[in-house]
């Protein structure tokens, strides 16, 4: 299938589209990747080199796309970091001109009881992109802010998860006790959780991985399933990259 990944790019240190790409493309699926911001590595590597995609720029792109039918098929739209309100808005727009059937929104906002972004961004994503999602995947201090619900364990993920009226949310590192965390999916009919280690050093863009490979697998599968498969693949990425400073994203799609 066809699928837009709207993200950051980096060079060194796979995260945004450097991870749900190759996801998504192991799947056999045809990826267009747009990247939101082009860095020489995650900012937690040390101070990046880069530059942004201007709002103007986006609008550009995304029209020499669309003039050339790229954009007319589209299966699914996935969604992750964005520098700024008016990239949201681009995006927004486009979902409104095109029929897509899955929208996926990673709402890459902060981590750890704190905001990366702007707050105008967050807002921007909470406004512009949530009330287009079909599938929203955040983690527990994204799930809380955009809920308003305190999430302190699997019970309350699901109702701070019902309560947004999505469809389907995919909520990780949802804690369990001092020793473990959930990914939790809710959807309309149902909830299912997935207990693993909490580990300590885990590299960068587990979260952005989990989110293409879910998408992968979504679109040709059921969510109980979809996620089955991913969660296999992101342990053996999470396995392969113990003691290094990234994530085996190569290693892990390989073993498939």
């Amino acid at each position: 299938m066809r699928v837009l990944s709207v993200s950051s790019q980096v060079v060194w240190g796979p995260v945004g589209n450097s991870v749900a790409v190759p996801a998504l493309q192991a799947a056999g699926h045809e990826v267009l990747g747009l990247p939101t911001i082009t860095l020489s590595n995650h900012p937690g590597h040390g101070p990046p080199a880069g530059f942004r995609t201007s709002p103007e720029d986006m609008a550009r792109m995304l029209a020499a796309l669309e003039a050339l039918g790229a954009l007319h098929d589209l299966d699914a739209v996935l969604t992750g970091y964005f520098a700024t309100t008016g990239q949201v808005e681009e995006v927004a727009k486009l979902m409104d001109r095109a029929a897509i059937p899955f929208v996926v929104v990673d709402p890459v906002m902060g981590d750890h009881g704190r905001l990366y972004v702007p707050q105008e961004v967050a807002d921007a994503i909470r406004a512009e992109l949530l009330p287009r999602a079909t599938c929203l995947t955040p983690n527990c201090f994204e799930l809380g802010l955009l809920s308003g619900h305190a999430v302190t364990g699997i019970d309350s993920a699901i109702v701070a998860a019902r309560s947004l009226g999505i469809d389907e949310v995919l909520a990780t590192s949802i804690p369990v006790d001092d020793a473990r965390i959930a990914t939790v999916l809710v959807t309309r009919d149902d909830a299912d959780s997935f207990v693993t280690p909490r580990l300590a050093q885990v590299p960068h863009g587990t979260g952005d991985f989990l989110s293409g490979l879910y998408l992968a697998a979504r679109l040709a599968a059921p969510p109980r399933a979809a996620l089955a498969a991913a969660m296999a693949v992101l342990a053996r990425a999470i396995a392969l990259s113990a003691g290094r400073a990234v994530l085996d994203v190569a290693g892990a799609l390989h073993q498939r």
